[in-house]
């Protein structure tokens, strides 16, 4: 199996897991009294953006270690800043933007760290 193909495996893993989040979140903002469309979208628009994260870290790991060590870290490192500024630029899109809920759009980033580590807590034997 290669680098890639364990990426798409855990990313489709991680969407599994990121869809019920997702709609319980959703279930919650309404509860709350937010805007269902608006936060729709919102929650929809931040759960893509996180997934994309989470394929882009995968497909820099992956890449990098194809390579000598020093350029693997540089690889890595430049992923990473990419990264950080797109994120930063979706924070502040998300809070001018009048049609998106910044929270609904932010709380997303957070599930695949929510999952990493329930995943881990309830590992299955074997799995």
């Amino acid at each position: 199996m290669t680098g890639m193909d364990i990426v798409r495996e855990e990313t489709r893993r991680m969407l599994r897991g990121m869809a019920p989040l997702t709609l319980a979140a959703f279930g919650v903002f309404v509860l709350a009294g937010s805007e269902p469309g608006r936060t729709a979208l919102s929650l929809l628009l931040g759960a893509c953006y996180s997934l994309l994260l989470f394929r882009m870290i995968g497909r820099s790991a992956a890449k990098a270690v194809l390579f000598p060590p020093e350029q693997g870290t540089r690889i890595v490192r430049r992923g990473y800043f990419f990264r950080y500024v797109l994120t930063g630029a979706v924070v502040v899109l998300a809070i001018k933007l009048p049609f998106i809920d910044p929270l609904a759009a932010v709380l997303p980033l957070f599930f695949p760290k929510i999952l990493l580590v329930c995943s881990s807590i309830f590992s299955r034997k074997g799995g």
